[in-house]
């Protein structure tokens, strides 16, 4: 870690190749006011996988809810997970792949299905309450034990 900004709860961390990479660390998950220049600071995001595709019957108007919660882990680890319902419109289903492009009502997004969600009959055009979903895993070392 090499830069701190407590009014953003943000840290700069800089990668094995030298880059440096600005993220804002959600208060719930950790106080970057409790880090000093130096520590280590291991963050973990999972990009958001569609778990839920029903087709449904919509007057064509798309419609978002999104929902947080921060989940205390076991060695100092706190993730936070993102949960995204839309009524969407499918753009594009890739079955080979398990990938899907669904058209919100502010953006589109290529999401990944899990294993349990069914592609079968879902296609372009087809309107969906879907329900995806995102992790974040922050943990905050000093000399290799946990900052609380």
């Amino acid at each position: 870690m090499v830069g701190i900004d407590p009014v953003t709860n943000s840290v700069m961390l800089q990668g094995p190749a030298g880059r440096i990479a600005e993220v804002a660390v959600n208060p719930e998950i950790g106080d970057v006011r409790k880090l000093q220049l130096g520590d280590t600071v291991n963050i973990e995001y999972r990009n958001a996988l569609l778990v839920q595709a029903t087709k449904v019957k919509s007057n064509g108007i798309r419609e978002r809810i999104d929902s947080e919660a921060a989940v205390p882990a076991s060695g100092g680890v706190t993730a936070q997970t993102r949960i995204v319902e839309v009524i969407g419109t499918i753009e594009r289903v890739d079955a080979k792949n398990r990938r899907v492009t669904l058209r919100g009502p502010s953006r589109t997004v290529t999401l990944t299905a899990t294993p349990d969600v069914s592609l079968a009959g879902l296609k372009a055009g087809d309107m969906v309450h879907a329900r995806f979903e995102s992790a974040t895993a922050v943990q905050m070392l000093r000399g290799g034990q946990p900052i609380r």
